[in-house]
């Protein structure tokens, strides 16, 4: 066979003395490789710590689903008890059900300028009503009671006391009221 000659560029390998010279370019790229490698250094040790706190808050909540919970015992219950508690529960439920819409819309119907309620309170069972107030004159009162009486809302409307009281040199009528709440619900 016949080789062909090709032209052969000569090697140089002179260690010593490179060639070339330390360009800027290349001293740029190796300050950004550093700055970038403590970039990635700097992260992993905050990720690191992340990961630390992280694996403790897990090791905690295991500490606390492996911790046996107290049972408290269920002391052995008087059924009076129960049946007195029952009761109270039913009267709250009661005072709750009231419809108090419609009865404050009944009140305000019979109110008047001449008589200040100061006191609303329903009896056990949500349909009795006593009412506390005051009136410049008894008369004043009577009318108010029967404006009362007069309403769809109420019947057995009552007086059930009052008092003449003199406050300030002005004479006034404290009174309480009773009736039967039979309003529309």
């Amino acid at each position: 066979m016949i080789a062909a000659k090709l032209p052969v560029r000569t090697l140089n390998l002179d260690f010593l003395n490179p060639g070339r010279t330390r360009t800027r370019l290349g001293a740029l790229l190796l300050l950004a490789g550093f700055a970038a490698a403590g970039a990635v250094g700097w992260r992993a040790q905050m990720l690191s710590d992340q990961v630390q706190v992280l694996s403790q808050r897990v090791g905690d909540s295991r500490k606390l689903v492996r911790r046996a919970t107290p049972v408290a015992a269920e002391p052995a219950r008087d059924p009076k008890v129960v049946a007195q508690e029952v009761i109270r529960a039913n009267a709250v439920l009661a005072n709750l059900a009231v419809p108090w819409d419609a009865l404050f819309g009944e009140l305000e119907s019979a109110a008047g300028s001449d008589v200040a309620l100061l006191a609303i309170q329903p009896a056990a069972g949500g349909r009795k009503v006593q009412l506390s107030g005051e009136a410049r004159r008894f008369e004043d009162l009577l009318a108010y009671v029967g404006r009362l009486e007069g309403t769809a809302g109420f019947a057995n409307v009552f007086l059930a006391e009052h008092e003449m009281r003199a406050t300030g040199g002005e004479r006034a009528v404290t009174f309480t009221v009773t009736a039967d709440w039979v309003g529309r619900e």
